[in-house]
């Protein structure tokens, strides 16, 4: 099984595994959810770190190994294996289950996660609203700090006073988005630290502000989407799946391979709406498909329909009062004990899952190259100073092959990085300047009401234009977000292919590595029963993981880092810049403006309104045909850029990873040649180091193997 093949095996593992869990949850008394997640929790939150410590188990004994080399036979080589283990530890030990909650105001977004968490953390209500993104993570103390975008020092505050300056009412924060105005510019977010068990057990939780149609705020939660676990969109049974919400999800959600559970709040106020309790199996049921028409195209999976396991009914105030009153009470007939029984398993064992493969993996191809090296020193502790000089220079061309295949792969990423900058640059100009020639056909479902018009018979100029300008914002948005979507397919095809090449150069490359085993040895090396996986460097798996996160596969994070190589966030920074620079045509009067003028002529002229609407396609056309193309050529470049930068950023992690291997292993020879002409090397002591020292590596990967194997067997 190759990389990239065992990446996908493991979403699938992940994926049936699902509806398995569904079908047994149904069988289930609900009681205790809240403890019973929290127990899985502390059990996954357990299982990271036991395996982090292994990880650090070995990169010490590697590290004490090397230093034992200094005063014997020389260094193996293991500083960037060292490095490596030290930082997947991390990466394990720091790992969170985050959870990112959207949905529109007046959602109860605040009241899930407060009936999530079991207490009151977040304000809620119908009057204040958060304005700024919030991260909920645990800390000892309670307190709110805010960090800022500028050069700020993050600033710490209690909860009265948070709630008090970065809260704001409804009507006022829709007013501040209608105009595009951020309520409070220089905050990037806010984190609440709170000493509950749920986050100390590796729960964070992101609250974002209110959808709405300004790019700057959708953004700002975009780049949460990229680095987090599950989306929570919640949603309401009285207003079920409005424009907004179907434009946001369309937009920002559809195709992001990410699990995304729908939470429709508000469920139990359903039967208030209606004049009979006769009446409300129709009532839910035709509601129920209004949902469904609306949210299964987000529920796919592999071609798999996974709606009964994403969508659910809750009702978040219930929940609240009841986990507050007890936590350890029973949640039946609020609908968190079905969202906790799916969510539970999702975060704490599926995920862990296919954590632990790829780490096992890792581990796994380490104590390959560990005996391996080994091998190798055994073998030339018998061979004299000048002999192993000679058969240093015998391996001088195999090293100098190493670096052609570090070459050959740096020259196929700066291919396609040239390749696909350019495609999607052209492309976006093309898009960009032949909007206007569908955009009769486009605009309609954001065209203003007609009576809009009726403002400039008032001499209301200036509304007429707000409302015309966020028309055109809402459908500039919806274009540019289109255009991105077809742009990280591109990409994602491209790094398709960048991670069948790894795998392909990793083969070569061990081939070369095996051949200077051989010289080396004076035989050819003896795989036995060692798998092909087991043999690939370690830069081929480093490459298939950072890959895997770009093609919708997060369970490489651990070996590569969320934020290592941001490829998404980037995707949205170059959303941000170039959606800006669009809505600055229709900005300013220098768009708008002409149009409303020629409109109010024409209105005040008593014509009729149906014509006056034709007249606003027409001048809009006209003015997008003149203006458009000057933009796109603008624009070309930063779009080139931000490609280049994807592909670079790729490109300088892995040649450094190559580089540092090949040292490495010219280094582990130099060593050995620098000790025997320095001193005299004791055989029978060295033998005895280098045997112990795989020993103790191959315990390291058969306690992972086991960890991993134990908690499959669970999980089936």
């Amino acid at each position: 099984m190759n990389n990239n093949e065992s990446a996908f095996n493991i979403l699938e593992l992940i994926n049936v595994s699902e509806t398995n869990t569904m079908n047994t949850a149904t069988e289930q008394t609900f009681v205790n959810e809240g403890d019973r997640f929290g127990n899985d929790l502390e059990k996954a939150t357990k299982v990271r770190r036991e395996t982090a410590e292994i990880l650090n188990k070995a990169a010490n004994i590697l590290m004490q190994s090397e230093i034992a080399g200094e005063d014997s036979s020389g260094k193996l080589g293991f500083e960037q294996d060292i490095t490596y283990l030290n930082n997947v530890s991390e990466n394990l030990r720091q790992g969170v289950f985050r959870l990112l909650v959207l949905g529109d105001m007046k959602r109860g977004k605040s009241t899930l996660l407060n009936a999530i968490i079991g207490e009151k953390i977040l304000p809620t209500g119908v009057n204040p609203c958060t304005a700024v993104l919030t991260v909920v993570r645990y800390g000892e103390n309670k307190q709110v700090i805010i960090h800022f975008n500028d050069d700020k020092q993050p600033e710490a505050m209690d909860f009265d006073s948070f709630k008090e300056r970065y809260t704001i009412p409804p009507d006022e924060a829709k007013k501040l988005e209608e105009e595009g105005i951020a309520a409070f510019p220089d905050v990037e977010y806010a984190v609440i630290e709170y000493p509950l068990d749920i986050l100390e057990k590796g729960v964070e939780l992101i609250d974002s502000p209110g959808l709405n149609d300004t790019e700057s705020r959708n953004n700002l939660a975009l780049g949460y989407i990229n680095n987090c676990h599950a989306i929570l969109f919640v949603l309401s049974a009285t207003q079920p799946c409005t424009q907004a919400e179907r434009r946001y999800l369309e937009n920002y959600i559809h195709d992001k391979e990410l699990a995304t559970f729908f939470l429709i709040n508000n469920w139990d106020l359903i039967a208030q709406k209606i004049e009979s309790k006769d009446e409300l199996p129709e009532a839910e049921n035709k509601l129920r498909q209004v949902f469904q028409s609306n949210l299964s195209a987000y529920c796919q999976n592999n071609g798999r329909n996974l709606y009964e396991q994403r969508v659910f009914e809750l009702n978040s105030l219930a929940a609240f009062k009841a986990r507050t009153k007890n936590p350890s009470g029973s949640l039946e007939g609020t609908g968190f004990d079905k969202f906790f029984d799916v969510l539970r398993p999702f975060l704490t064992q599926k995920r862990i899952i296919a954590e632990l493969l790829n780490v096992k993996g890792l581990v796994r191809q380490i104590y390959h190259q560990v005996h391996e090296a080994v091998g190798i020193r055994i073998t030339l502790l018998d061979t004299g100073a000048e002999e192993l000089k000679q058969k240093i220079q015998e391996v001088q061309p195999e090293f100098n092959q190493l670096v052609e295949i570090r070459d050959g792969f740096q020259h196929e990423i700066r291919t396609k990085s040239e390749r696909y900058a350019n495609e999607l640059a052209d492309d976006f100009c093309n898009y960009l300047s032949n909007l206007d020639s569908t955009f009769e056909t486009d605009f309609t479902p954001y065209q203003p009401d007609l009576k809009v018009f009726d403002l400039l018979k008032n001499g209301k100029r200036k509304e007429f234009q707000d409302n015309l300008e966020q028309a055109f914002n809402q459908y500039s948005n919806d274009k540019i977000a289109d255009w991105t979507k077809k742009a990280e397919q591109k990409l994602k095809e491209a790094f398709f292919q960048i991670a069948k090449s790894a795998e392909n150069y990793g083969d070569a490359y061990t081939q070369v590595t095996d051949k200077i085993y051989a010289k080396l040895n004076e035989q050819k090396i003896e795989t036995g029963t060692v798998s092909s996986e087991e043999r690939i460097p370690g830069w081929t798996r480093w490459a298939g993981a950072a890959a895997g996160i770009f093609l919708g596969n997060p369970a490489g994070a651990a070996l590569v880092g969320f934020g290592a190589l941001d490829w998404k966030s980037l995707i949205g920074q170059f959303l941000t810049a170039v959606g800006a620079n669009i809505l600055l045509l229709y900005g300013g009067g220098t768009f708008l403006g002409p149009i409303g003028i020629a409109l109010a002529g024409l209105v005040a002229g008593a014509v009729q309104l149906r014509l006056a609407r034709n007249k606003l396609v027409k001048l809009t056309k006209e003015k997008m045909k003149e203006s458009l193309p000057n933009v796109a050529n603008a624009e070309r470049i930063k779009v080139y850029n931000f490609v280049k930068e994807i592909f670079n950023n790729f490109e300088n992690e892995v040649t450094q990873r190559i580089d540092s291997d090949i040292s490495s292993r010219k280094a582990e020879l130099q060593e050995l040649l620098a000790q025997k002409e320095s001193q005299e090397i004791n055989k029978t002591a060295e033998v005895y180091r280098l045997n112990a020292l795989d020993r103790q590596i191959l315990t390291q990967w058969k306690a992972i193997e086991a960890i991993t194997d134990k908690l499959l067997e669970e999980t089936v």
